[in-house]
């Protein structure tokens, strides 16, 4: 099945594995629109993306030590704190790591016209039934 599934897999290898976690998808995805040389304060990032702070941080020094993220201190309000900016090598795999998915969702067959709905309805369904 050339250009199908099979050939999608055996290019995730050239993905970074240990990116594909939620919590660190969710991290890049919200540092990603804020602008080169700003930083993001951690208070804000863990009122914004509803992690717990220790989840949060463990997830944001992982993605400091692959080169993704960088940390620096910042002063805000006259008050000290730790602020996240993601960097050029963590944007370019993030669009890596996006547009694969779109195409695995979309080799899989979701995104036709109202079968991502149904999908997720029924997962509720089958959730609340157990």
């Amino acid at each position: 099945m050339p250009g199908g599934l099979l050939d999608l897999a055996g290019e995730s290898g050239a993905l970074n594995s240990k990116l594909f976690s939620l919590p660190r998808l969710l991290i890049l995805s919200a540092l990603d629109p804020v602008p080169k040389g700003d930083l993001t304060p951690f208070r804000d990032l863990s009122r914004g993306l509803g992690l717990n702070d220790g989840v949060l941080f463990a997830n944001l020094k992982v993605l400091i030590k692959m080169g993704y993220a960088i940390e620096e201190p910042i002063k805000e309000e006259n008050e000290k704190m730790t602020g996240y900016a993601i960097t050029d090598v963590g944007r370019l795999e993030l669009r890596r790591i996006v547009f694969w998915i779109g195409r695995w969702a979309g080799g899989m067959g979701y995104g036709k016209s109202g079968q991502s709905d149904s999908v997720l309805q029924g997962a509720g369904h089958q959730a609340k039934g157990r």
